[in-house]
């Protein structure tokens, strides 16, 4: 793997650097291989700490931190996860790197879906990670509206969800949404990162897919997706302005969450009645 391999280069011409041994996390938590992820993290995190000694690389040694963190993640070991991930906090307060997202998936699958959303307090400019570990820790709760709200604007950030919740292969939408975390690859991570909780609360999961199947959830998905269509195509300015405009409406979570009742709504009328 040619990525692979200039990572390597990169650790023997300058062994006391992070960066490359961050690299090579990254490549072997894609590849799956926990072992050798955890072992170049923890290289970054000490090469990263003698870096901040001497003035400079916090944000190389929050990513070690992360790194790790996410292993614990990917292995199961959520309390060990959670420490990690409370000590990336305390040395970057701002949440640079988006990591109190992870904190609520963990405090999610810990079975505390209170403490998640205490994690998540503004979802103004979360991605759809954020919005969805929202919806089902709202649900888990048993608060219908919340969640089915949060899972509309989920979707209207990654249409892709649904599919990758539930084991498909996300289809072929032909969109480009130009916001990170819009494609099916970060759908499919999320999905991953969640799989074993999901596993265990099939109710929560069938919430979820009933929201993204009642009318309004699946007519304004169709909308954003024919917007971003039209974005890969398009030349005029004017138009593709207008298009912005359309999918930035669509996203709007003051008008996201305004319409969670008639999402609930549309929820209960497919089944059994269901308290809002």
């Amino acid at each position: 793997m040619p990525a692979m391999e200039a990572a390597g280069r990169a650790v023997y011409m300058d062994p006391q650097r992070p960066d490359g041994y961050l690299v090579l996390g990254d490549l072997n938590l894609g590849l799956g291989d926990l072992e050798e992820a955890r072992a170049a993290f923890h290289s970054a995190r000490s090469k990263a700490g003698r870096v901040a000694r001497d003035g400079g690389g916090e944000e190389l040694l929050t990513e070690a931190l992360t790194g790790l963190a996410r292993c614990d993640l990917l292995a199961g070991a959520h309390e060990q996860a959670l420490g990690s991930l409370r000590r990336v906090l305390e040395s970057d307060p701002e949440d640079r790197g988006g990591v109190r997202q992870l904190v609520a998936e963990v405090e999610l699958q810990l079975g505390r879906p209170a403490a998640c959303l205490d994690s998540l307090t503004d979802l103004s400019a979360a991605q759809a990670d954020g919005w969805l570990v929202s919806s089902l820790a709202n649900f888990e709760l048993g608060r219908l509206e919340h969640g089915a709200g949060l899972a509309h604007g989920a979707l209207l950030r990654n249409p892709y969800l649904p599919a990758c919740l539930v084991g498909e292969d996300p289809p072929d939408l032909g969109i480009v949404h130009g916001a990170e975390g819009s494609d099916p690859t970060f759908a499919a991570d999320v999905a991953e990162r969640l799989a074993p909780w999901l596993e265990e609360h099939h109710d929560v999961l069938d919430a979820f897919c009933r929201a993204a199947t009642t009318p309004l959830v699946m007519e304004e998905v169709s909308d954003l997706v024919e917007a971003a269509r039209g974005l890969n195509r398009e030349e005029d300015a004017a138009i593709r302005a207008s298009l912005i405009a359309r999918v930035t409406e669509l996203r709007d979570p003051e008008r996201i969450m305004a319409q969670a009742p008639r999402v609930a709504s549309q929820m209960n009328s497919g089944g059994p009645p269901t308290e809002v």
